[in-house]
């Protein structure tokens, strides 16, 4: 049997609507691109879904196993502490599990997106646009 992988895209959130809907469309990207993927979204602050119920948004999807992945470019208190206390993951390996339809559901987390040459890509591009 092969898996059905869920995706977990989760984002800060905010109380302004733009920070959201970027959100929101990256995991739209990510689902046009990769439709065999359930791609889901959750916030951690100010925005709905909530982490909790975006993960708890898979039921009936069939996913036998979850990617949760955050849309920060570096780590903080918030990727640290509260999104692993949110999926309840385990502190020595950063996995978990959630039962959905019955079943154990496995969780692993994902590093945020960090130094990479596609972001400094991205930020030459708006630098090359802005001038």
């Amino acid at each position: 049997m092969s898996d059905k992988i869920g995706i977990l895209a989760i984002g800060h959130g905010s109380r302004l609507p733009y920070n959201n809907q970027v959100v929101t469309e990256i995991a739209n990207m990510i689902t046009e691109n990769h439709p065999e993927y359930v791609v889901k979204i959750g916030f951690v602050e100010h925005s709905e879904p909530i982490v909790k119920e975006a993960l708890m948004s898979f039921e009936g999807t069939g996913v036998t196993k979850i990617a949760a992945t955050p849309i920060f470019l570096a780590s903080g208190v918030h990727l640290t502490e509260d999104i692993p206390e949110f999926l309840n993951l385990k502190p020595d390996t950063n996995e978990g599990e959630v039962e959905l339809d019955g079943k154990k559901v496995k969780i692993l987390y994902a590093k945020p997106l960090g130094s990479h040459k596609f972001i400094a890509e991205l930020i030459f591009k708006r630098v090359q646009e802005v001038l």
